[in-house]
């Protein structure tokens, strides 16, 4: 049996975000102080910036190819009843007109696209309602008018969550190392759409079902985090997770596979609704064969067979000991397992 301790550490260290894009960051400053010239010109109300997504959480990973990306919110001194949330999107768009050459109103968010491949989101907030609630400008000019909404969303709330889960820093280390594990998974198993999980709700995933998996040594009490045996856990959890519901497929009434999960945060939305049927089959068909996977690695007695096989599902930045070292890799001082529950 090999755990592959050494092989994860220095995965982790190739695929974290460990600081912002420089050249990305520099161009969100650039978009922040437009908007706050160009804004004045557009609206009354004035409006505060904050740094969200997986970066803010502490969760980011580097993209596979040059997409980088950085999540900017805007929380305006307004109510959902002062205006509509696309005209309040679009104050954004107009006051960036002309930044770069692709600037598009989608429906969460602006996104402003560079030449080089990397994009900054814009997202709309009206911060100042009665009910002391935040929400969140959804719809494009396109849309549907049922679809141009103010959504109530607590991105700071979310943020905070994430970011500070887990009392004990060793602990959280390791929550986060599983999140960024998952997240590279997913970019190497699925293909950009619709059908690819999204990186939110694999965190969900971990922040609601994760055992802490590690091992105290008896004369110093020093730890050693099995993050292998932490991945078992966690997609073993999420498949057993899985229920059954009738639906219609292709005209007919069938049983599908769904996993459910929620956010950790109110309003607790659902974070695999908008996956089908058909793409939760294929969600839950490979979680089975990671897991599989995974099993097969840590019953391996060579660390470089068992390498081989977590590089196939975590793409070629997972390393792959060579062969005339793997007896000093696979020796492992005696410890007593122990493990922690990471809910809540």
């Amino acid at each position: 049996m090999v755990l592959c301790i050494k092989q994860f550490k220095d995965f982790h260290d190739t695929i974290k975000l460990k600081e912002e894009n420089a050249t990305l960051k520099e161009k969100r400053d650039i978009i922040v102080s437009k908007l706050k010239e160009k804004l004045k010109e557009k609206t009354s109300y004035d409006f505060s910036v904050f740094n969200q997504g997986s970066y803010a959480m502490n969760t980011g990973i580097k993209p596979l190819g040059s997409d980088y990306d950085i999540d900017v919110g805007l929380y305006f001194e307004m109510s959902k009843e002062d205006v509509k949330p696309v005209p309040a999107k679009q104050w954004v768009k107009d006051a960036l007109e002309g930044h770069t050459k692709d600037i598009k109103m989608k429906v969460p968010c602006v996104t402003v696209t560079y030449q080089a491949g990397y994009h900054v989101d814009v997202t709309v907030y009206a911060a100042t309602n009665d009910d002391n609630k935040v929400y969140l400008a959804k719809g494009k000019p396109g849309s549907l008018e049922e679809n141009k909404v103010w959504e109530e969303s607590n991105p700071k709330d979310l943020i905070n969550e994430i970011r500070d889960h887990l009392s004990d820093v060793e602990d959280r280390k390791q929550f986060r190392r599983i999140v960024r594990y998952l997240k590279r998974w997913k970019d190497v198993n699925f293909n950009n759409g619709s059908g690819k999980p999204t990186g939110i709700a694999l965190t969900s995933c971990v922040y609601h079902w994760l055992t802490i998996q590690r091992d105290v040594d008896l004369f110093d009490g020093k730890r050693t985090y099995r993050d292998l045996d932490a991945l078992i856990d966690i997609v073993s959890r999420m498949h057993s997770n899985f229920v059954n519901e009738i639906v219609e497929v292709d005209g007919e009434y069938k049983s599908m596979p769904r996993l459910k999960v929620d956010l950790p945060v109110k309003p607790y939305p659902e974070l695999f609704q908008k996956m089908t049927s058909k793409q939760m089959v294929t969600f839950k068909e490979r979680l089975e064969t990671l897991l599989d996977k995974l099993q097969e690695a840590k019953d391996q007695s060579d660390p470089t067979d068992a390498a081989e096989i977590l590089q196939s599902q975590f793409g070629s930045d997972f390393p792959i000991p060579p062969r005339s070292t793997t007896g000093l890799r696979a020796s492992v001082p005696p410890v007593i397992p122990s493990s922690e529950s990471a809910v809540k």
